[in-house]
């Protein structure tokens, strides 16, 4: 119980130091809220259900179209659009007078992918084509091919009772003069409440890309690791260009990125989100089995098109380099389950992890949607927007982050756990080495007492001549019973050669450190039993047991004694020697470690254990006055 106190002070204490540290290292990923003042057109009643449809508060907005002095309102519709273009691809206007009072005003337009200008009372504060003529009822602005970063604008300190115009453009997506309208988001702050949002935005971006970049390093460090040591898992490279491609797609889609390298005519987010899925499904497929050609398949597809497109929002290939993505990432989630079931061990933590994402992800927005309206019903226009305008990276990239924080833990988990399994196995070749020198030597050793009893027979032989011409009987038979009497060289164990040559180097090693063994065994010449198991099994007993009678305290008797046989469908081993110091057990997992000193600390038993589990059987280990006793009954297989 006292040594259990000081792990349990050291984990609570590591776990406090944990989250104090996350929490200080998460607390500027979250703005100021106070002072800040959402402008967006619409906003929901709360009722019974939680949330409504749109009540009709414009929040003050108009909104229109204008051609020169010809104006015309705008028809608005339940979810948060407008319709009565003109014709498609027109400039929409919408203005308000402005009432809220703060210091140092800035406006905040959450445009995506859409160009805009800002007038005040008529003048210009902001535009993004300065080329055009830029006067209401005289713009035409186009609409960018790709998604941007919110526009934030400073606004005169005596704005207020003065009109504010933002002009939008709209993308041609329809024929029809009476296309949808979806105006983009408007929020005002004081000015320390909108650096506090670039702060967080920057925080909210720069730890998954840092942790993305950890990922990805790591994986190809992996890589090298074990192709260094004779085995290239491909699959490994997959996940790093996944990690490495999905913080390209984190940093691309940061604030001022088009301010540090200009316009782009293609979509360096969507590409890079679109490498990183890409990768991902190269990667499940490469974990997986049978059918692992539909993923790979889809991730040539969703590249592709992704590709051929710039991943342009616009682009004729958008939507079906989407819809075979999200496709990807269905078949995904179908064949981890069937992977699973056939027993491939990667799925056996990956499915489990990706579905448990899932259904965590749906409760989790129902929820937070329940108690928080606005922000549901934001998510909500967002789904609606994406089926109206075909356009599925609402669905697509949310789904692919959660695949991909599966797919890392998960392969983490198995690198650590082949990284285990490495080590072990280094362990057993290396016993083996030192069985193989052992019996080596015990063959030699063996070899030079048949030699050495060869050429004395030769000089018994002469004696026994010279007594026989004699005639003398009695001497004759007294000469016998002395050879009788001499101490001969230990026969065979048992008929089992692999667990015979174990017993006899072990036996060896024990004699040379004066340790008296009793060995019964009554084995057969085969089992069903790989004699790679049963030899670690056994040698790992014997190693304890060894090691524990060298700690023997001068002239005290050291033994150890040893059963083997086989009864009904098991076979026994047991394995019991002498104990003169403690024994090392360890509280947290309730098992009895190896002593150890060198770097194997605590293998040996975990080995007599895991190979134990392998034949239905557990490791029982009994500590008596003055003795330890370890066996088990392993199931032989059929």
């Amino acid at each position: 119980m006292r040594a259990y106190i000081p792990r349990l002070l050291a984990a609570l204490t590591v776990l406090l130091l944990t989250g104090v540290s996350l929490y200080a290292l998460l607390f500027y990923a979250w703005p100021l809220d106070d002072q800040i003042y959402n402008l967006s057109m619409f906003s929901e009643s709360e009722g019974e259900g939680g949330w409504e449809e749109w009540d009709g508060d414009t929040k003050g907005w108009t909104v229109f179209v204008q051609e020169g002095e010809f104006r015309h309102e705008l028809d608005a519709f339940g979810w948060g659009g407008y319709n009565g273009l003109d014709y498609p691809g027109q400039t929409v206007y919408f203005s308000r007078v402005m009432t809220e009072e703060l210091d140092s005003p800035t406006l905040r337009l959450s445009i995506a992918n859409r160009n805009v200008a800002v007038f005040l009372d008529g003048d210009v504060l902001h535009t993004d084509c300065p080329e055009l003529d830029n006067r209401v009822g005289h713009l035409a602005l186009p609409t960018p091919g790709w998604d941007r970063e919110p526009v934030v604008i400073g606004l005169p300190s005596d704005y207020v009772g003065k009109t504010l115009t933002i002009a939008q453009s709209n993308p041609e997506i329809s024929d029809s003069p009476s296309v949808q309208v979806l105006l983009c988001g408007v929020e005002l702050y004081c000015s320390y409440a909108a650096e506090s949002v670039l702060i967080a935005e920057s925080f909210r971006a720069a730890i998954p890309a840092t942790l993305s970049f950890v990922l990805g390093v790591l994986a190809m460090a992996a890589l090298l690791w074990q192709g260094f040591h004779g085995r290239w898992d491909m699959g490994l490279a997959a996940l790093a260009v996944t990690a490495l491609s999905f913080m390209l797609a984190l940093l691309s889609q940061t604030p001022f990125t088009y301010a540090y390298f200009g316009e782009i005519s293609a979509d360096p987010g969507a590409l890079c989100r679109a490498a990183s899925l890409s990768s991902l499904l190269v990667f499940l497929g490469q974990r997986g089995g049978r059918l692992r050609w539909l993923l790979w398949g889809l991730a040539v597809l969703h590249g592709s098109l992704t590709l051929l497109g710039q991943g342009v929002v616009t682009s004729v290939f958008a939507t079906p380099s989407e819809l075979a993505g999200i496709a990807g990432l269905l078949a995904s989630a179908v064949l981890a389950l069937l992977w699973r079931r056939e027993g491939r061990r990667f799925y056996r933590m990956f499915a489990p992890l990706y579905l448990g994402f899932l259904a965590l992800a749906a409760a989790g927005t129902m929820g937070y949607s329940l108690f928080t309206p606005e922000w549901g019903y934001n998510i909500l226009l967002q789904f609606q927007a994406s089926i109206n305008n075909g356009i599925y990276r609402f669905f697509l990239w949310k789904w692919a982050d959660l695949a991909f924080a599966a797919g890392g833990i998960a392969a983490a988990v198995e690198v650590v756990r082949q990284e285990s399994e490495r080590h072990m196995e280094t362990r057993l070749l290396i016993q083996r080495g030192t069985l193989a020198q052992e019996s080596y030597e015990n063959l030699r050793s063996q070899n030079e007492e048949i030699l050495s009893l060869r050429h004395n027979l030769r000089h018994h032989a002469t004696a026994l001549r010279g007594l026989c011409q004699k005639g003398d009987l009695a001497r004759v038979a007294a000469y016998l019973d002395a050879l009788g009497a001499e101490d001969m060289s230990p026969g065979g164990y048992t008929v089992h050669p692999a667990v015979n040559i174990v017993l006899t180097a072990m036996v060896s090693r024990g004699t040379r450190l004066g340790i008296r063994s009793d060995v019964r065994a009554q084995l057969p010449g085969q089992l069903t039993i790989p004699d790679n198991d049963l030899c670690a099994l056994l040698m790992n007993l014997l190693e304890n047991a060894l090691e524990a009678n060298e700690k023997a305290p001068l002239d005290a008797e050291k033994w150890i004694k040893v059963i083997l046989h086989v009864r009904g469908d098991y076979l026994y081993i047991g394995v019991e020697n002498t104990r003169f110091e403690p024994v090392n057990f360890d509280q947290e997992e309730g098992v009895y470690r190896s002593t150890k000193g060198d770097g194997l600390h605590g293998y040996g038993l975990k080995s007599v254990r895991s190979i134990a589990r392998k034949y239905h059987s557990e490791l029982r280990i009994e500590v008596l006055e003055g003795r330890f006793s370890a066996s088990t009954a392993l199931l032989l297989p059929e």
